[in-house]
């Protein structure tokens, strides 16, 4: 199971280039068409036919191999007769992709990097040549060479030359860091992976590098923390595949995180958030083989779990059953690729052949091409428009409603309380109360300014972060000091449902942060965790230091009603959030939370929770360390 996880895992990461091409494959025929209209046109020069030819079988990938290596070709043989270096590298390059990941012919593909490197050496390209090394350590891993691997990955991380570019050298330098690790690291998983794996998860943080790596290391750390039978720590990484993929839910990338999810769960008990991402698993169109294989597993757990152990043998079986024949599946799809390449390959001579024959009729044929193509591109033009006006309502659509929300907030829950406030003070005026009475009345009062003026604290910050961008200003603070004053604050809260504070944090932790943005989260999650707790209840507050001890984790828990796992999905999307009553029916908004997100993102931390419907929830939040510490 372990392997055929880590294979798939380095399937995509072989495979990224292509996802680019495949997004637009529904207007790839008119991008043809358009190629082939300037190919034929009599302004351009040699060189430039050379470059369209290969445009032209960089586009024929997804639709027909023969014709992407015919063009390949026919741009090399134009780049040999004329003497275009540069194009006959780019040609060699071309084909060594192509043999790689469509013809599964590595070996011709190492044939055509070496060609390109004799090329790239003499022009002394030092870019170019930091990635070869990165293409053919790639290369070596996809056939499980992993001492050539190695090798390559070491020839990069030995790179330190001004002539390359910096954003190249420091990706090319994070990938060859990677596969070591996969090497080192395949059935490893022990609490050493777990610590590289979490280090390089922090250093491509700090890099700040656009690209898949990011979600293959969040998948390995949850699967690793699964293995440990540590759901919690996996949660917060597949909530950050699970949010990547509802995002661009493309097949560009294909982990959903729903199986693992659901696993997780499982091992929490809590069967209902576990059939919720069964649920949102088979409801996904494309699965990679390891999910489908994780999913069965879950499903067999989700059963016993259930008692319903008949149900769970069945699906344990199935299980075995798709893991035997993946070995087989992979067999059939080679032998089909290399009976599809010598079919390609015949198909390739008769085209040369007929060729001549042809002449005459490609005359009238490229007429109708040029025609055909004005009217594709026009209708391409249209289908885009089209597209960025759908886009422009959809953000039209999202501010209106962060508008609602806001006008809502305000109409109803800041109007509703100073209207009741208006109320009560214009009966007490009356002074019918007796001493009783009256010192009740009046702490009601004050548990209602308390709350108004809290929410009144929350909207104003809320507008002025979307309205000015709050720019942090940081500074070193006593971190136990601040919890205490924040809690005692809100001590007559607190104490009207006889909620007892703890405060558990060591008095030398010193932290890095904006300290009002600070007091904002700080009092927001303990006013919560307050409002949602049953009365003669404990609120605890916790801090300690990360596992990398660069940052503190502030950690609120309570024992109250707890969320359900709709309410959890939706809980820091503004437009999507609903209010909840609290246990002395207490109001709420949600902006609080958004705002809480939005601080803590800005002074470098993450926020992330925990929540069981009837058992209570715990929210968490890191801030960067002092240097005072």
């Amino acid at each position: 199971m372990k392997k055929l996880l880590y294979y798939y895992v380095f399937k995509l990461l072989s495979f990224s280039f292509i996802c680019c091409w495949s997004v637009a494959l529904s207007g790839q025929t008119q991008l043809l068409d358009s190629l082939f209209y300037v190919l034929d046109s009599p302004n351009s020069n040699t060189q430039e036919r050379g470059y369209l030819l290969l445009e032209i079988s960089r586009q024929y990938q997804v639709i027909d191999t023969s014709k992407t290596r015919h063009y390949i070709l026919e741009a090399r043989k134009l780049a040999i007769n004329n003497g275009y270096k540069d194009l006959e590298r780019d040609t060699y390059w071309a084909m060594a992709f192509f043999s790689s990941q469509f013809a599964n012919q590595p070996y011709l593909s190492y044939i055509n990097y070496k060609k390109a490197e004799i090329i790239i050496r003499e022009q002394n390209d030092m870019t170019r040549f930091g990635k070869l090394y990165n293409n053919l350590m790639c290369l070596f891993f996809a056939i499980g060479d992993f001492e050539n691997t190695d090798y390559y990955a070491n020839q990069i991380l030995e790179l330190n030359d001004s002539l390359i570019d910096s954003q190249v050298l420091s990706t090319i330098k994070f990938a060859a860091e990677l596969h070591k690790g996969f090497i080192k690291f395949q059935d490893d998983e022990s609490e050493e992976a777990l610590g590289f794996f979490v280090g390089l998860d922090k250093k491509l943080k700090e890099m700040k590098i656009q690209s898949q790596y990011d979600r293959v290391i969040a998948y390995r750390l949850a699967n690793l923390y699964l293995s440990k039978e540590r759901p919690r720590e996996a949660l917060e990484h597949l909530y950050e595949i699970r949010t990547s993929y509802e995002k661009f839910l493309s097949t560009s990338f294909l982990y959903t995180g729903y199986p693992q999810s659901a696993e997780a769960y499982v091992l929490l008990n809590m069967v209902d958030s576990a059939e919720y991402f069964v649920d949102k698993a088979l409801n996904v169109n494309y699965l990679w083989i390891n999910d489908k294989l994780a999913l069965y597993q879950t499903l067999s757990k989700l059963h016993s779990l259930k008692g319903n152990y008949t149900a769970a043998f069945d699906i344990y079986s199935q299980f075995h059953h798709l893991s035997d024949s993946t070995v087989n599946a992979e067999k059939t799809v080679e032998i089909a690729r290399m009976k599809n390449w010598k079919e390609l390959e015949q198909k390739d001579n008769e085209n040369q052949i007929l060729q001549h024959e042809k002449q005459k009729q490609q005359k009238l044929i490229k007429i109708l091409i040029g025609t055909l193509s004005l009217i594709f591109v026009l209708f391409a033009l249209l289908i885009f428009l089209y597209r960025k006006s759908v886009e422009k309502n959809s953000e039209l659509k999202n501010l209106h409603s962060v508008k609602d929300k806001l006008f809502s907030v305000i109409s109803h829950d800041l109007r509703t309380p100073m209207a009741t406030l208006t109320s009560m003070l214009k009966f007490a005026n009356k002074k019918t109360l007796d001493t009783e009475m009256r010192a009740q009345f009046f702490s009601d009062i004050s548990t209602r300014v308390d709350d108004t003026f809290s929410l009144l604290d929350n909207l104003l910050c809320w507008s002025k972060n979307q309205m000015q961008r709050i720019v942090p200003s940081p500074t070193n603070f006593n971190l136990k000091k601040e919890i205490k004053d924040i809690a005692e604050g809100l001590q007559n809260i607190a104490q009207a449902k006889k909620i007892a504070l703890r405060v558990h944090c060591e008095d030398f932790f010193m932290v890095f942060a904006d300290r009002d943005m600070f007091a904002v989260v700080m009092r927001n999650l303990l006013t919560n965790a307050i409002k949602y707790s049953y009365p003669k209840g404990e609120v605890q507050i916790a801090a300690k230091l990360a596992n990398d001890i660069k940052m503190i984790n502030i950690s609120v828990n309570d024992d109250g009603i707890g969320m359900s796992q709709e309410i959890q999905d939706n809980l820091f999307k503004l437009s999507k959030t609903k209010s909840v009553k609290g246990t002395s029916n207490e109001s709420g908004t949600g902006l609080g939370l958004a705002l809480c997100a939005d601080f803590v993102q800005m002074n470098g931390g993450n926020i992330f929770f925990s929540s069981k419907k009837g058992e209570g929830s715990t929210f968490s939040f890191s801030v960067p360390v002092s240097n005072e510490i």
